[in-house]
């Protein structure tokens, strides 16, 4: 009777051992699928200082935002989006060597913005460490998001004084066709009208990580996605007039109109 009760003890143990293993699977599993754990890992010990981060929100109507020469980026500073930020770890931080990305969020575009006239350049302690325009053939903006790092950049500890933080300076502006100082050599350069009065806005953001970091994949598209701009008023109203002539009406019954389109 003592081996058999001895048996069944370890039995019940095994199935309780299993049981248990099982559902911390379960659980492991079913977080990883809802991002819990990431989620949890980034509100909770991944953090950056705010104080020193600053106010990072942008909007173009706020601004001339005209053509100008490259070489002018600095200069004509009251025709681009130009933002100062600095970024460090803050002290409530429980993890060390984290790494993060710098990308423009909550983008709000008109579609004609979406053009290699649009440039930016990123650059950190006085080092220019990315480039890029607006183009959809450059990357595409997901989720009203793009990011400008090519690669993550450690995160510098929290400091009191904030003089080792890494120091951020982020330039957009509306790049001229005609690169010349004598606007009688641009008879050749690209009539950009279709980009005046047209608007961006959206905030710089820090996204943090916890693992190794990895070169950015561009992914350039050959058409334009609507889906990640808006659609100016002027141009539906283009295309009800391009369309106008080949609606016919059917028939009219009971008040009803029915329309056909081909």
């Amino acid at each position: 009777m003592s081996f058999e009760s001895e048996s069944l003890k370890k039995m019940s143990l095994t199935i309780a051992f299993v049981s248990i293993l099982i559902l911390a699977v379960l659980y492991l599993t079913y977080s990883m699928s809802n991002g819990n754990i990431s989620r949890n890992l980034q509100t909770d010990t991944l953090k950056i200082d705010e104080e020193a981060y600053g106010d990072t929100v942008f909007n173009s109507t706020n601004l001339k935002f005209s053509p100008i020469l490259d070489k002018n980026v600095k200069k004509d500073s009251n025709k681009l989006i130009y933002i100062k930020f600095n970024v460090g770890g803050s002290k409530d931080n429980t993890t060390k060597n984290i790494i993060y990305d710098i990308s423009l969020a909550d983008l709000k575009i008109d579609c004609e913005l979406l053009s290699p006239y649009i440039q930016w350049k990123l650059i950190k302690n006085d080092e220019i460490i990315s480039v890029g325009n607006l183009d959809y053939k450059f990357d595409t903006i997901v989720n009203h998001r793009l990011i400008l790092t090519n690669i993550q950049q450690d995160l510098k500890e929290y400091s009191e004084d904030k003089k080792d933080y890494d120091h951020y300076e982020f330039y957009m502006w509306f790049s001229d066709s005609c690169q010349d100082d004598n606007i009688l050599n641009c008879d050749g350069a690209e009539d950009q009208s279709q980009l005046l009065n047209k608007s961006i806005s959206g905030k710089i953001e820090v996204e943090l990580y916890g693992e190794g970091k990895k070169e950015l994949e561009r992914h350039p598209s050959d058409t334009l996605d609507k889906n990640t701009c808006i659609i100016n008023t002027n141009e539906w109203l283009f295309i009800l007039k391009r369309y106008q002539k080949k609606i016919s009406f059917l028939f009219k019954k009971s008040n009803i109109i029915i329309l056909k389109c081909w």
